[in-house]
């Protein structure tokens, strides 16, 4: 009877490769590339073979995957949110929207202006961000119907760098960006391979209860407590990081023209952000949570 590792291997049974390794968690992905010689270059061999195909998840969104990702490259924007965590878990969930960050002016006009001419969406609504804490000035959500499916594309737009607005969100598991051709996780571990998030807001109602319950509901442990300092895990270590370094999963996609893929690369790898341990009480509860900011001047 083949053994596992014979069954992995793609020269000899492509097909049953791409059908086993698709069902593979990550955890499980890294798991075995320590089992074995055969099986250490595993990972690359599912990059190799498309696992992570950055056009076929965009084709739900638009027409042009490729035309899209170059067009954001010059307008620098980034893709983040749950289509960003989805793209890298290998997952789809249903009616979930792409979200794209791209700097207000004249560059998110342009993509505006891209968005309903050239991929043919229609504008829904504008709505203008509550808290400037989020460096989000305002919100264009774009709907348009595929084969009789509602298909939701929201325009995130932010008053510096739409790195800030990814790093603000409110928990780490949602902490990822898809340049035009990386994708980058920031806390792969405690996302992954703990299948773990914590806060980085402080604690409300609607953050701190019905959002988090989402991902409570997909399989995330939501920790409420941030460790203690000698505790804290590499990838959650305090202090200063930055986007590419040793914690990052950083992964390379489809290739794009090389004029495109020279002004990608830089979009944001090498952004330095800053953590630090937040706490403060409110009726009596002590709340914490994980501060992350990017350094100002990206």
């Amino acid at each position: 009877m083949a053994n596992l590792a014979t069954m992995l291997d793609v020269d000899r049974f492509p097909t049953i490769f791409d059908r086993l390794t698709s069902h593979l968690p990550i955890k499980d992905i890294v798991a075995l590339t320590r089992t074995c010689r055969k099986l250490k270059l595993l990972y690359q061999k599912m990059v190799n073979r498309g696992a992570w195909d950055i056009d076929s998840r965009l084709r739900k969104f638009v027409k042009d995957p490729l035309g899209f990702r170059e067009r954001l490259t010059e307008l620098e924007g980034i893709i983040s949110g749950s289509f960003a965590l989805q793209f890298v878990d290998r997952v789809d969930w249903e009616g979930s929207d792409l979200d794209v960050c791209v700097q207000l002016g004249e560059k998110a006009d342009a993509f505006c202006r891209y968005i309903e001419e050239v991929e043919g969406y229609d504008l829904a609504s504008r709505t203008v961000a509550k808290y400037a804490w989020t460096h989000v000035d305002m919100v264009h959500a774009y709907d348009k119907v595929v084969d009789g499916e509602f298909i939701r594309l929201e325009i995130i737009l932010t008053h510096n760098h739409p790195i800030h607005a990814t790093l603000s969100t409110y928990t780490t598991a949602l902490v990822n960006v898809i340049t035009g051709n990386h994708a980058y996780c920031v806390f792969p571990n405690a996302t992954f391979m703990k299948r773990q998030t914590y806060p980085t807001r402080i604690p409300d109602y609607f953050n701190g209860v019905i959002l988090t319950q989402k991902y409570k509901d997909r399989g995330w442990g939501f920790i409420q407590r941030i460790p203690k300092q000698k505790w804290v895990t590499g990838e959650l270590d305090l202090g200063c990081r930055w986007i590419g370094d040793k914690h990052t999963w950083k992964m390379a996609l489809s290739p794009m023209s090389d004029e495109a893929a020279d002004s990608a690369e830089g979009a944001v790898q090498g952004l330095k952000f800053e953590m630090k341990k937040c706490q403060d009480h409110y009726d009596g509860v002590e709340l914490e949570w994980l501060g992350v900011a990017a350094k100002q001047g990206h």
